[in-house]
């Protein structure tokens, strides 16, 4: 618990809260440009409309705002030469941790506050239906555990590599391959890590090429799908966590 409070009290001056601001911004004035160029036979899908989108804007946004806060995160270290004396006052293995506690906190708070907003626009632009509370939940919980993988690969990263330009560059990438392996079949996006933002949607969208209309409806990710994300977690906490403990200081 101290090392979690001192990586908080390190962040205090890290834009950290400028980020997260940034990464909400981004993904309102994305929105907001989509639905006013929807016409009332679009809106009337509504939540799946929204939710199906927010799918797709996370493939794109949210990898490099998540290398961008391990960067962050671990940059200062580097930067002060502190790794040996930090090692001196606990273990390599304490020390990945807390790290990836305060990650694991910081995209929580994020997550949830992004997901209060957009309920709050579909409650102002009147959605038809029930607001489904669940739905948002479970969505706000995938795109939590997507992120925190996310977060291992780019602290793994972040902390082995003193130049940061590294991990940023596989967060860049990351943006790119999430947003493009929806175009995937499944079994090729479920290698690639990113694309588990759009393969665990919970909206599918179908399009009628004949009639030219485009419907959605509800799903559920599928069972093996959220296994392969756990296991890719595991890779890359593993992993990460090894070099770090490994490494020369």
């Amino acid at each position: 618990m101290k090392l979690l409070k001192l990586e908080f009290f390190k962040c205090r001056h890290r834009k950290i809260l400028l980020v997260c601001a940034a990464v909400l911004a981004v993904e309102l004035i994305w929105m907001g440009a989509f639905f006013t160029r929807q016409d009332a036979e679009d809106l009337k899908w509504g939540w799946m409309l929204l939710l199906y989108n927010l799918s797709m804007v996370d493939a794109i946004i949210l990898p490099i705002s998540v290398a961008t806060l391990a960067s962050r995160n671990c940059e200062l270290e580097h930067k002060g030469g502190t790794w040996k004396l930090l090692e001196t006052m606990a273990a390599p293995g304490q020390l990945y941790a807390a790290k990836l506690s305060w990650g694991a906190l910081v995209l929580a708070v994020l997550l949830i506050i992004r997901s209060a907003l957009f309920l709050a626009v579909g409650m102002y632009q009147g959605f038809q239906g029930v607001i489904p509370w669940g739905r948002f939940g479970l969505f706000t919980l995938i795109s939590w555990a997507v992120s925190i993988m996310v977060y291992a690969l780019q602290q793994g990263l972040s902390l082995r590599f003193t130049n940061q330009a590294a991990a940023l560059v596989c967060g860049i990438a990351g943006s790119f391959l999430g947003i493009l392996s929806m175009l995937f079949p499944p079994a090729l996006i479920r290698c690639v890590p990113w694309g588990y933002y759009g393969l665990l949607a919970l909206v599918d969208m179908d399009w009628d090429a004949a009639t030219r209309i485009t419907t959605f409806s509800w799903r559920w990710p599928e069972g093996a799908d959220l296994i392969l994300l756990f296991l890719w977690a595991a890779v890359f906490l593993a992993v990460g966590r090894t070099l770090f403990v490994r490494k020369e200081v």
